[in-house]
């Protein structure tokens, strides 16, 4: 087989398709930078180059969906330190029910339409790459959280539904105006995360009426303009039956450590995965035994219908030698 370009190895992957070698994404975040679109598309172009990877994924910073409704961050001293909230911003349950649409081509989302500009016309088509959006429930989470507790959402699930509904509905169409401009801006795909879909959190019927109720128009809008949608399921004990049917291109979850491996996801769905890489092997180990993960995983589910990336974001203090190592090993697998 020929060598293929990036977006035809990442399609035929998406696809279930033969490969040339094993599609590779990486990605990292960078907490000092991302405040500027610019120097965020720029780290993201370098760390590309670098390791030469398939698929991009855009970092910014894990709360700006909430940033435009009032939140307040403190922020951390290094590129591998996440900003918290100071106050939540939603306290009490009738606040659900006043929060406003937001104009996303204003305030931190603009900022965020920036750098997916910057991006796009730094890479000139030659490369895919994707967006970070949020589930509603995700960002609700997120606007009710402060820097000790995070579990706040749970009370209004279950004592402030009606309230929590309405907060829900603006959140989705926000998100929905959102990924609309992001393609508009050059984004090519987007990679939509949830934190809330695991039993340790919520019950499956509680997922089902707050979380994928409100998940499902935002991808079923993004069908046929979105190139590569990928579900990122966060947590451990996650409700994967759940998810394993929804309307996207590729799945990613910490297959390593959350209690599911890819070979129980391949008997789930049909759907194209991403993984085999544990953020702690890639932090913590060598070479050798990132490459041992990765013949494991090919063991797992085979070299089609496959693409390797992390569990979640790769630890800024990671050696490049194990980034390094997992695209070489890369080569070692499929049709060549």
């Amino acid at each position: 087989m020929s060598e293929m370009t990036k977006w035809e190895r990442i399609e035929a992957a998406l696809q279930g398709g033969e490969v040339d070698r094993l599609p590779v994404s990486l990605w990292k975040h960078y907490h000092l930078q991302d405040r500027s679109p610019k120097q965020l598309a720029e780290v993201s172009l370098a760390f590309y180059h670098q390791f030469d990877i398939d698929l991009i994924k855009l970092t910014p910073s894990g709360l700006y969906p909430i940033q435009d409704w009032g939140a307040t961050l403190k922020f951390g001293l290094d590129d591998d330190t996440a900003p918290v909230p100071a106050q939540p911003v939603i306290e009490v349950a009738e606040q659900w029910t006043q929060l406003p649409r937001l104009d996303v081509t204003k305030g931190a989302l603009c900022r965020e339409l920036e750098a997916i500009h910057h991006l796009a016309q730094g890479l000139d088509g030659q490369a895919p790459f994707m967006m970070t959006i949020f589930s509603p429930l995700t960002i609700a989470y997120k606007l009710c959280q402060d820097s000790v507790s995070g579990d706040r959402l749970i009370d209004f699930v279950r004592q402030s539904p009606q309230q929590l509904h309405a907060g829900l509905a603006t959140i989705r169409q926000v998100v929905i105006d959102f990924a609309s401009a992001c393609i508009e801006a050059g984004a090519p795909g987007f990679f939509f995360a949830t934190q809330m879909a695991s039993y340790d959190r919520l019950t499956k019927e509680e997922y089902a009426e707050f979380g994928a109720a409100y998940d499902r128009p935002i991808l079923e809008s993004l069908a046929g303009r979105s190139r590569v949608t990928m579900l990122h399921v966060c947590g451990k004990n996650l409700m994967f039956d759940l998810v394993a049917d929804y309307p996207v291109n590729v799945i990613n979850w910490a297959d390593r450590s959350s209690g599911l491996s890819l070979a129980e996801a391949r008997q789930m769905t049909n759907t194209t995965l991403a993984g085999g890489l544990s953020l702690e092997t890639l932090l913590q180990g060598n070479e050798a035994a990132v490459e041992a993960e990765i013949s494991d995983a090919v063991n797992q589910v085979g070299q089609t219908g496959f693409f390797l990336a992390p569990a979640c974001v790769v630890r800024g203090p990671s050696p490049d030698a194990n980034l390094v190592a997992t695209r070489q090993a890369a080569e070692r697998y499929g049709i060549g």
